[in-house]
């Protein structure tokens, strides 16, 4: 019997976690080649979690991401794109640029992995990605005739929501920018990014769904902030079908019904909030998202409106 073949054998048999130290002395073998069987058998598509100073487990619920499943979710007008599956990629959002260079995509065409070794998140912060735990994904939209690029994240934002209650009643909400949270916890982050190199623009946008990552990987990383939806039935094909299928819709709107939809869901509003601007610390309440997204804040007598930046959330909410 092979390596793989064992350590998947007792996975499948055991009840909480097996160590890693164990299965290489059972096995007479390293430690560095029982980590070799797991990302072989992860290849194969099994969904197995490692966490430090317990082991591994196998999901048995586990969905491998598949382009054929994929596809069947999609809407009949966007039947002619590209969809493309990969187990490990550094960023997904650098991954599908550097395929559109290599051989030119249609807009809404998108790609999505079981993890990313870089991935990215605004203002030069990573992303946590451990593979099958997660919806990473991103899509390439060309030109800028069909929708407004200056609220593509907005619109994403929107979107994600959508997508996650087709298969979830939990009230996800969107904090502004770029976040969804869930019970105080943001479990989606999105980053949209440009490319004006060629004689049409490219936009990317990049979003990062925590389905069902342990509580124990995130604080193994010190992100107490972060969260999972954390339904284990939960499909990430149709997950990913899902919010293409929003954003290529919301996309479409009225700028009026996205801004609409999007204060309806922001848990911003209405909240104590901090930010920086020019290195100078700031103090206020939110008032409103206006009409171009930026939000409005009350600040001593007067009001400030933010384009961009990150805020903090003060006190109970």
């Amino acid at each position: 019997m092979k390596n793989k073949d064992y350590i998947l054998k007792q996975l499948q048999e055991a009840d909480d976690f097996l160590s890693g130290e164990e299965l290489a002395e059972t096995l007479h073998i390293t430690r560095a080649a029982v980590w070799q069987s797991i990302r072989d058998l992860r290849k194969a598509g099994f969904h197995i979690e490692a966490v430090t100073n317990r082991g591994y487990r196998l999901n048995r619920d586990y969905e491998p991401l598949a382009k054929e499943k994929i596809t069947s979710y999609l809407m009949k007008e966007l039947k002619d794109i590209d969809v493309l599956v990969e187990q490990s990629v550094d960023s997904t959002n650098d991954e599908i640029f550097r395929r559109d260079d290599e051989n030119p995509l249609p807009s809404f065409s998108f790609m999505v992995a079981e993890e990313q070794t870089a991935g990215k998140g605004r203002v030069g912060k990573s992303f946590l990605s451990p593979f099958g735990s997660g919806l990473y994904l991103s899509t390439i939209l060309k030109g800028s005739d069909d929708f407004t690029p200056e609220l593509l994240t907005i619109i994403a934002a929107v979107a994600a929501r959508e997508a996650i209650g087709k298969q979830t009643e939990k009230p996800v909400l969107i904090k502004w920018v770029n976040d969804l949270y869930l019970d105080h916890k943001k479990i989606v982050g999105i980053l949209t990014e440009a490319n004006f190199s060629s004689s049409s623009p490219r936009y990317v946008v990049g979003v990062g769904i925590n389905t069902d990552t342990s509580r124990e990987t995130f604080d193994k990383k010190e992100l107490l902030n972060a969260g999972s939806i954390g339904e284990s039935k939960l499909s990430r094909n149709q997950l990913a079908a899902d919010f293409i299928n929003a954003l290529y819709s919301w996309c479409t709107r009225p700028k009026k019904e996205i801004l609409d939809d999007y204060r309806k869901y922001n848990l911003t509003i209405g909240k104590t909030v901090s930010f920086s601007k020019k290195d100078i610390e700031y103090t206020g309440t939110v008032e409103n998202i206006d009409d171009d997204g930026g939000l409005v804040v009350k600040v001593g007598g007067s009001h400030m409106t933010l384009t961009a930046g990150a805020i903090s959330i003060r006190g109970d909410w």
